[in-house]
Order: structure tokens, then C-alpha cells, then sequence
């Protein structure tokens, strides 16, 4: 039993060091009585639950003797550029202590009802942990459709035109991306969609270009895997800016929330003209959907007769293009795509 007390011992401590800190940024730096509250009682919980076994804990601990210590000293992947990665850090640090505490616990047969007690806990703090990071989303993306520009793909039709469509129709965010203009001609262009976009109230996205996003004072700019670096790109347009990264596996996904992106792209779910990378599959938009804190939006041959699949897979944003932008007749498209959404 020395060596089960040594691992609980170890876990709980980092369990309520976690809270600890998230509970301290609700309380000084969001201001939050409620959330405080809440993860107050559970890092209170997470002692009171082995209070039982309170003295064999501190009389196995062996901290000099840790294997771990060296390890944890010498690393640098604990280092943290924002509040929020600091959040969705220590949220991963807590659960993930639990989940050890409630396994241990469930191999030991007077003890696995306790077990159980941290299986509670561990959901509770799932769901703290999304309610925290939509509440003080600083940045926030609009649900719905997400419309984005493809002159390629738009009949003839000027993207001047399409922003106009999109906006007429109810669109609240649009991307603007552009692969074949000069850089003199896309921002021309993007400085009239700037001002539709502005006047409308419409957040207005651009898609790779972060030094045309910020000649244009776009809301934000949408990278790639393959683009400037996420921290580079907040350093150079600021705290109150979108950033998007495209995703294509759940070990981005993760990443893309600890480097502080406000929103991700998940895709392409289905084949697709306008995207180079192999389809994802639903399978990653459901674990997206389980799993990140964060706002997504699925991207990439999202059309009307598969909308709705979209959207039983937990999806709550859509970038459509070509469904849109090669739309005979785009406001009865976009009629016919708001009733799916709602139904």
C-alpha cells in the first residue's frame, strides 16, 4: 500500500494545485464569484474524499527521492504566453491527476466506492472547464454559417458581390480568401469588404495575409498549419484580434488551444475542391466537439444534403464555400440552410 499512497499523495496535490490556480484567475484576474465558488468546493472535495487516509499520505511522501523531480525541473513545456493557456493547462493538470486518483482508487476494494466519488468530480470539473472558457472567451466567433470568398469558384461573380449576398442574407462572419490577386488587388478589395463588413456588424476574417489583415483592421486573420507561427501572429496583431488555425488531427486541436487560438478550423470532413489535405472524417469533429474547450468550426464539402450530419456530430459553426458561392440563387440557399439548422 506504501507505493498507492505515494501516487495519491502525489495526485492530489497536483489535483488542487491545478484548481488552485484556475480558481485564483476567476477570483482576481475574471472577477467571478460563481466559478470561484465552484472550483473552491471541488479542490475542497478532492482533500475531504481521502481525509480518511490523511496520515499515511504525508508519512510515505518522499519527495527527495521522486524519480519525476529532475524530470519536471529540467523541462520547458510548462511555459505559458497567456492567461488562457494557463487555464486550459491546469484544467488538463487537474483532471488528469483525478482520473489517476480515481483509478487507484477503483483497484482497491475498500476504497472503490471513493473511486467513484472522484469519477463525479472528474465530469464536474469537465464541465467547469467549458463553462470558463466560453464565459470569458475574449474574442468571440458567431455560430451559424461561416461564409468564405473563393473568386475561383463564384461564377463569374465579384467577391464584392458574394460579401453583399452573404451579408443580405444574414451571414454574421466572413472570411475573405484569395488565392490567385496581386497583393494590390486583394487589398483594394478587402478594404471596401472591411467597410460592408463593418457596417453590417459582421465579423470579417482573413484567410492567411496577417499584414493585410492588419492594413484592413480585419476582426481577425485565419492561419494554417503551414503559416507564421500562432504566438508570432498575436504578438503582431494583438490581444483583441481573432485568430483561427486550421486543424487536421486532435493532437493539433489540443496544441492549437494551448498556443492560445480563439476559434479552429476542423477539416476537411469531406472531400473538397478548395482544401489540399486528406479528409478528417466526422470521427475527428466528434472528438473536437467532446473534448475543446474552444470555439470550431467545421470546415471543408459541407453542403445542404449533409448539413445535418454536421450538426448531430456537435458542430455549431459551418464554413461553406462553394455551396454559397456558386449559389444560383444564394438566399434561398442560405433559407433552405438556416432551417436545417434549426430543425
Amino acid at each position: 500500500m506504501i507505493k498507492i499512497y505515494r501516487i495519491l499523495d502525489a495526485n492530489v496535490n497536483r489535483a488542487a494545485e491545478g484548481i488552485r490556480v484556475v480558481e485564483d484567475i476567476c477570483r482576481f484576474h475574471f472577477e467571478d464569484e460563481n466559478l470561484t465558488k465552484k472550483l473552491r468546493d471541488i479542490r475542497h472535495k478532492i482533500r475531504k474524499n481521502l481525509s480518511s487516509v490523511d496520515t499515511h499520505l504525508l508519512k510515505y511522501r518522499d519527495a527527495d527521492h521522486d524519480i519525476g523531480k529532475g524530470i519536471s525541473t529540467a523541462s520547458k513545456i510548462d511555459k505559458k504566453a497567456s492567461i488562457a493557456q494557463s487555464i486550459f493547462a491546469n484544467f488538463k493538470r487537474a483532471l488528469e491527476a483525478i482520473r489517476v486518483i480515481e483509478e487507484i482508487l477503483k483497484t482497491t476494494e475498500d476504497m472503490y466506492h471513493i473511486g467513484k466519488s472522484y469519477e463525479a468530480l472528474r465530469y464536474e470539473l469537465y464541465y467547469l472547464e467549458k463553462e470558463l472558457m466560453e464565459r470569458h472567451q475574449k474574442r468571440v466567433l458567431p455560430e451559424g454559417i461561416y461564409g468564405i470568398t473563393f473568386s475561383k469558384f463564384s461564377n463569374g461573380r465579384s467577391n464584392i458581390e458574394i460579401v453583399r449576398d452573404m451579408i443580405d442574407c444574414g451571414i454574421t462572419v466572413i472570411q475573405y480568401r484569395e488565392k490567385d490577386k496581386s497583393l494590390k488587388e486583394m487589398y483594394e478589395e478587402a478594404l471596401i469588404l472591411r467597410e460592408m463588413t463593418r457596417k453590417a456588424g459582421v465579423v470579417f476574417i482573413i484567410n492567411d495575409h496577417v499584414e493585410l489583415a492588419m492594413m484592413v483592421d480585419a476582426d481577425g486573420v485565419h492561419i494554417g498549419q503551414d503559416d507564421w507561427p500562432l504566438e508570432k501572429v498575436r504578438k503582431l496583431i494583438g490581444d483583441d484580434k481573432i485568430i483561427g488555425l486550421s486543424t487536421h488531427s486532435k493532437e493539433q486541436a489540443l496544441e492549437a488551444v494551448e498556443l492560445g487560438a480563439d476559434y479552429i478550423g476542423v477539416g476537411p470532413i469531406y472531400d473538397t475542391k478548395t482544401k489540399d489535405y486528406a479528409t478528417v472524417g466526422v470521427e475527428y469533429l466528434e472528438f473536437v466537439a467532446q473534448n475543446i474547450p474552444i470555439p470550431f468550426v467545421a470546415i471543408g464539402g459541407i453542403k445542404e444534403h449533409n448539413l445535418s450530419e454536421i450538426i448531430k456530430r456537435g458542430a455549431k459553426s459551418f464554413a461553406l464555400v462553394t455551396e454559397l458561392t456558386m449559389a444560383v440563387d444564394m438566399r434561398a440557399k442560405v433559407e433552405a440552410l438556416e432551417t436545417i439548422i434549426k430543425s
